[in-house]
């Protein structure tokens, strides 16, 4: 009935202005005098008037068809965007925005395609509708909406029946990310439909997809962050040879998802690979004989995985001063490739076991409990500074995940940049850590070249020019004590980086009769130590060189100004008992 009285009205606005112009037409016809010429000149302006009421009647409708049409499209794309704010889940989101767009056009099937990450190309990434199996053709990427009202480079497509397709490019930030495939069974569903509409959700569907990769690329970097800074801290913390090995293997083996892992090492005669330490499947390793001879000292193949193992096989080197010193390897029956995320996870992990192996059996051999003491304090200073920041990027989730929930996107993107930050200064203060671990001190290198070299690795490292000067000094302590002063300075520099905004950093270091001074400043923004306030001040830093310094009967003074940068000085007494001649 609702048509009809429709349909009814459309007929009556369409003929009242015919009527109308004939009447016009024969009021000016019988006005004038009955003489031929006026009586064709009457007929022709009613034909003029009657066209021109016409062409009027169809602008009219086709005005309010468009009218119509707009509207429709203006609030179907209303709800694709509502879909996909609707929920925190972005599969979930997606798949809402494409059911919107499925029953605003009637097609029958919608595919969306997107580009990996790792390999660039289009893989499926969600279907919707009918016979998703026939959506097997690899789609090229168009430069613009194409529509196809013949589908003969589809027999799949057209074996189910149907009859045209639209492929919509989706590209965000001006980089293609994907391909959105609609199929319809009936022709004329997808033709009625705008292109400018298809471009308009073209962007809301890759603007969704790129901000949901972003969040699972974030998510997984800090996840691998964590995985890495808390097996450094189980290395670290470890004080037992035999558990040091057991613990490499087994976090090596864990942070990939490893069927087996296996370190080797040299013998102190560096002659034999010896099997130090083996996590995972027991039928992995060939341990017949605990060594294995291997002449040049470059050969990195671990010796230990047999064959069955190793069709997904990596072997890492510990290297210390150059020389390789062992070997991780991690294994899987499987084949299977390893990201470039997992390889620099195990990087990580083998820089790291390299290190803590050479400070354990120095710990072992000397029979010394300061190496104990310095990783018991390192182990607190990382969980009291990446901690913190962890805790924080917590927090930066959740509140993300209520503005997502709540369909606020331009707060969530807010939220989403300051976790890429967040995350991005994890990195490199993880990266700094492992920096500063790398830093050796010995009898048989000493004090000065070894914060020469840390010194001018910091500058490369940060970006920022730092100088080393020693002024000619040729002064030796312990190594517990050099330990100690070596690790204010990468503190000191390390709040220089964090906080201070400077252009150049130096670092200097003076005799003056029985006192060694040195001294590290920069030229950056400054602070009031009286009043460092919230997140201005290094307090944690400042606190912990500070005991540093006392640990080892040194003075520490502290010298800031806003606006004039800052010096820190560190005084040690030669009398002090641990120097060494």
């Amino acid at each position: 009935m609702r048509e009809q009285i429709t349909n009814m009205n459309g007929l009556r606005f369409s003929v009242a202005p015919l009527i109308a112009a004939a009447i016009a037409g024969m009021a000016i016809r019988f006005s004038l005098p009955d003489t031929p010429w006026l009586f064709a000149l009457g007929g022709a302006v009613i034909v003029g008037l009657s066209v021109l009421a016409g062409l009027l009647v169809v602008g009219l409708r086709r005005a309010r068809e468009h009218d119509a049409q707009r509207t429709r499209e203006l609030n179907a794309l209303a709800h694709v965007e509502l879909a996909l704010a609707s929920c925190t889940d972005s599969a979930e989101a997606l798949a809402r925005a494409l059911d919107v767009i499925l029953e605003f056009s009637h097609a029958a099937a919608a595919q969306l395609w997107h580009i990996s990450e790792h390999d660039a190309r289009l893989v499926p990434a969600m279907h919707r509708g009918l016979f998703p199996e026939s959506f097997n053709a690899l789609p090229v990427i168009p430069e613009r909406v194409t529509f196809h009202s013949a589908l003969d480079d589809a027999p799949a497509l057209a074996s189910k029946g149907f009859v045209e397709r639209v492929q919509i490019p989706l590209a965000a930030y001006n980089h293609p990310v994907g391909v959105l495939e609609i199929a319809a069974r009936y022709h004329g569903e997808l033709a009625r439909i705008t292109y400018e509409w298809f471009e308009t959700v073209g962007r809301a569907l890759a603007a969704a997809l790129a901000d949901a990769r972003e969040l699972t690329r974030v998510r997984a970097q800090l996840a691998d962050e964590k995985r890495l800074w808390q097996a450094g801290l189980d290395v670290t913390a470890t004080e037992n040879y035999e558990e040091l090995l057991r613990t490499i293997v087994d976090r090596a083996r864990e942070l990939i998802g490893a069927e087996a892992s296996a370190l080797c090492l040299w013998d102190e005669q560096k002659r034999w690979w010896v099997v130090q330490g083996t996590s995972g499947a027991t039928d992995a390793f060939e341990v017949s004989v605990a060594h294995f001879e291997r002449g040049d000292g470059q050969f990195l193949e671990c010796p230990v995985i047999r064959f069955k193992y190793r069709q997904a096989h990596l072997d890492f080197p510990l290297q210390r001063n150059g020389q390789i010193v062992g070997c991780l390897c991690v294994a899987n029956r499987t084949p299977r490739e390893y990201l470039d995320s997992e390889r620099a996870l195990l990087t990580g992990i083998a820089d790291q076991a390299a290190l803590a192996v050479e400070r354990t059996r120095a710990f072992e051999t000397l029979g010394s409990r300061a190496a104990t003491a310095e990783r018991e304090r390192l182990a607190r200073e990382i969980h009291d500074t990446l901690a913190q920041i962890l805790g924080f990027v917590n927090v930066k989730t959740a509140t993300a995940r209520e503005f997502l929930a709540q369909g606020k996107l331009e707060q969530a993107e807010t939220q989403l940049d300051q976790l890429s930050l967040l995350s991005q200064e994890l990195y490199q203060d993880t990266r700094e850590l492992i920096l500063g671990l790398r830093t050796e001190v010995g009898p048989e290198r000493g004090l000065v070249p070894a914060l020469s070299s840390y010194v001018e690795r910091f500058s490369q490292f940060c970006n920022l020019p730092t100088t080393f000067d020693a002024d000619g000094v040729e002064v030796n302590f312990s190594p517990a004590v050099e330990v100690q002063l070596i690790r204010v300075v990468q503190e000191a520099l390390s709040n220089v980086r964090k906080h201070a905004h400077a252009q150049h950093a130096w670092v200097r270091m003076t005799r003056r009769a029985e006192i060694v001074q040195i001294e590290i400043g920069d030229d950056g923004q400054g602070f009031d130590p009286a009043n460092p306030g919230r997140g201005l001040g290094p307090r944690f830093g400042l606190q912990s060189m500070r005991e540093r310094v006392e640990s080892i009967h040194g003075t520490l003074k502290l010298r800031s100004v806003p606006g004039q940068g800052t010096t820190v000085t560190v005084e040690i007494p030669l009398i002090y008992r641990g120097e060494r001649t």
